[in-house]
């Protein structure tokens, strides 16, 4: 072909043409990251016709034998209408070409098949409730591995991947078709194609509902639990259910939360919990509830309130529920830790105490840092460390049935039943230790969970 400068773009063209038979798209993305304000159509159209007016300038000038050359190429390996009427008109034989070296899959240009594409698209998001969508694609490993061997042997610097592009111009007629809008970080859902198996996927994101959460009777956990001895399978032990206990607070929030918004499954969340015999009273404890694969993403949030709340009557109840995303979810869980909780409870001692020294525990507690190793009780299920705790406040009264009624104001994950009784020397200071008699845990609620500087 024509002479031109040594690794200049126009070179580099040149060399990609005389090796592989391309498109102008695939022409055009090997130099897609120079220049703005344009398609790689456009660059490989611009970069054939300056080739194809060099060359048709040679002819007129004499130059027939090396433009004759390049049109040829460009007529077959460049698949370039004007190149081929200048080869029809000055009776150049080329070889017709129509499968490009980059894009082509069974004989056609995967470009082609965007249209189509897109309609099945349309047809898979026909009952999704969605605003925003982000496209992704699964490229061809022959032509991925084609085009890493061109950019290696021309030293292309400046290439845009076929996943890039193709995503690209994909989005672009989804974008007019669906009129919505592509979101690149958190979008609604992504429609992921795949060049080699020509199947089309959708992934619908979830959605977040943050609210909060009263127990108000004890014995439910908060997650579901299996009998241990059949690990749900079901048995004597657990009468055929597979259940240690028959419901549970996720369960509570988490089903009627899916069907509402006809998703596939539910992860509950919730900023620590309590113990199964334990109330959570006060305003209750923050959660998240995640639905898998919604289909409707702004559900009416009253109508799942009143429906948990009527499927839990007098068992648990929620409130405040608002739409929210991952990051409060991520918050939530980092928060669990730090937050401020109080709780209310009923404690037997061993000996009976004097209210000089109830006021004296009081006051050694008073902003104090404690010390927890795992408790006994959940040795088997929590890793065994030694947690430090600010205990804020903790204030007694006496009552007439001989136990003491105690509340506290502790950071969240402190162990309260272990703070009273100390755990045969797990936790230290307690409140065992403090009065010189064994404590004990009768009762516990807790009342209130915040975070810090909320109160």
């Amino acid at each position: 072909m024509t002479e031109l400068q040594e690794n200049g773009v126009l070179a580099i063209a040149q060399k990609l043409i005389e090796q592989h038979v391309l498109c102008d798209k695939c022409l055009g993305r090997q130099f897609g990251w120079l220049g703005t304000n344009t398609t790689n159509d456009d660059r490989g159209h611009s970069l054939k016709l300056t080739l194809c007016m060099s060359a048709d300038a040679q002819l007129k000038s004499g130059e027939k034998e090396l433009a004759s050359n390049a049109i040829k190429l460009l007529a077959s390996n460049g698949m370039f209408s004007p190149a081929k009427m200048i080869a029809e008109k000055n009776n150049i034989d080329y070889e017709k070409q129509d499968a490009c070296y980059l894009c082509t899959i069974d004989d056609e240009s995967v470009f082609a098949r965007i249209p189509l594409i897109a309609e099945r698209v349309i047809g898979l998001a026909k009952d999704i409730e969605f605003e925003t969508f982000l496209v992704g694609s699964i490229p061809l490993p022959l032509l991925a591995e084609r085009q890493d061997e061109l950019s290696a042997i021309h030293s292309i610097m400046h290439a845009e991947t076929l996943k890039s592009h193709f995503n690209r111009e994909l989005g672009i007629q989804l974008h007019d078709l669906l009129q919505k809008h592509v979101d690149f970080d958190k979008p609604d859902v992504v429609f992921v194609y795949s060049m080699e198996s020509d199947e089309l996927k959708v992934q619908i994101n979830p959605v977040f509902i943050y609210g909060r959460y009263r127990k108000l009777v004890r014995g439910i956990p908060q997650s579901r639990w299996d009998c241990k001895k059949c690990r749900g399978r079901g048995c004597d032990e657990c009468n055929g259910t597979g259940r240690k206990y028959q419901d549970s607070i996720s369960e509570y929030v988490g089903i009627p939360t899916q069907g509402i918004v006809d998703g596939s499954r539910f992860k509950f969340h919730a900023a620590g919990r309590e113990d199964i015999d334990v109330l959570m009273l006060g305003d209750g404890r923050p959660f998240v509830i995640e639905i898998t694969e919604p289909r409707v993403r702004t559900p009416d949030l009253n109508e799942i309130t009143k429906s948990i709340n009527k499927e839990a009557e007098g068992k648990i109840e929620v409130h405040k529920l608002v739409l929210t995303d991952r990051h409060q979810l991520q918050k939530l869980k980092e928060d669990a830790s730090t937050n401020v909780k109080e709780y209310e409870a009923a404690i037997a001692t061993d000996s009976p105490v004097t209210n000089k020294q109830l006021k004296q525990v009081e006051k050694a507690f008073k902003g104090v840092v404690i010390e927890q190793r795992t408790p006994q009780r959940v040795a088997h299920r929590r890793s065994d460390l030694i947690r430090k705790k600010v205990i804020h406040e903790i204030r007694f009264e006496k009552h007439n049935n001989g136990l003491l009624r105690a509340t506290f104001k502790v950071q969240g994950g402190t162990y309260i039943k272990e703070l009273i009784s100390g755990d045969e020397g797990r936790t230290t200071p307690s409140i065992s230790e403090k009065l010189g008699t064994g404590c004990k845990c009768e009762e516990l609620n807790v009342t209130a969970i915040y975070s810090v500087g909320s109160q």
